[in-house]
């Protein structure tokens, strides 16, 4: 298996995903065929974010570390958003006469928010942004001098 993680098209992936079920909300799709769908895509993102979050945490030798985590950190943000719409939407999607579906959204939503505030915790204060980090094609450009 691949151990090399792709973080960034993760991220992007996880992004469309969650346009996606935004998406199938707000139509007048019919439940029986996508809501249980939409149930198992959630809870990929969640499981999915839990993941890359947990991967970026005990990999913190990654060059662009801190710009992943701003996008993860935007990501859940999304998906957080999603829940909250999801949870408060009347039209056919509407879950609020299945309590237990809004006390599993409610879940997701709670612990996307711990994420998010994690993935801000593990990213540097401004004041403490002093180290220069060189890009290899800045690197190779330096270097064709000699």
């Amino acid at each position: 298996m691949n151990k090399r993680i792709n973080f960034e098209d993760d991220i992007f992936l996880l992004m469309v995903r969650i346009r996606m079920i935004r998406d199938i909300i707000t139509l007048d799709a019919d439940p029986e065929l996508f809501l249980e769908r939409t149930l198992d895509d959630i809870c990929f993102l969640d499981q999915s974010l839990k993941t890359l979050l947990g991967n970026l945490e005990h990999n913190n030798h990654l060059i662009e570390r801190d710009e992943l985590l701003e996008q993860l950190s935007n990501a859940e943000g999304q998906f957080s958003q999603l829940l909250k719409e999801f949870n408060d939407h009347e039209g056919n999607f509407s879950i609020r006469e299945l309590p237990s579906l809004v006390e599993k959204i409610a879940a997701f939503r709670s612990c996307s928010q711990e994420r998010r505030k994690a993935a801000g915790k593990l990213q540097p204060e401004e004041s403490q942004e002093n180290n220069i980090y060189v890009g290899s094609d800045e690197l190779a450009e330096l270097l064709k001098a000699f």
